[in-house]
């Protein structure tokens, strides 16, 4: 499985807000995009589509920015995952000549119990548990020469 470069944004663009929201004003789209290396245009379309599924609040005008809709301890990977690329499905659907062969009707419950356990670890790491690795991994000292 991968992890599309649309969900990687998202995943920064939510981290992001939440390890910055202590300061209480929203974000604005350039600050989180600088934060995150995310280019602009793409951000914007995904925090649209983050709103949409009730994970971003967002507000305009001079005051305005975006801001996570839940506590972070509430939104999941798997959310934020199906937000943008929509439902998990490892394989395509078979078609009724594959459905009806043995070897395939045997395999496509394996698949499906695969499905259901990545979709288990996706919806067992919430942001909070994410900022948390962010936290810990820039508090570690840089030995590097």
């Amino acid at each position: 499985m991968r992890v599309s470069q649309k969900t990687d944004y998202a995943v920064r663009a939510l981290v992001d807000l939440a390890l910055n929201a202590r300061e209480g004003a929203p974000a604005r789209l350039s600050e989180i995009a600088r934060r995150g290396s995310i280019p602009e245009k793409f951000l914007e379309a995904i925090l649209v589509e983050l709103r949409r599924a009730g994970l971003v609040k967002s507000r305009r005008g001079p005051e305005g920015g975006h801001r996570l809709a839940r506590p972070p301890g509430q939104i999941t990977l798997g959310q934020i995952r199906a937000a943008m690329d929509g439902p998990l499905s490892l394989v395509e659907p078979p078609s009724r000549r594959q459905a009806a062969a043995p070897l395939h009707a045997g395999l496509q419950p394996m698949w499906k119990e695969v499905e259901m356990a990545i979709g288990t670890v996706l919806d067992g790491v919430t942001v909070e548990d994410m900022c948390r690795r962010v936290e810990v991994n820039s508090a570690m000292p840089d030995f590097s020469i």
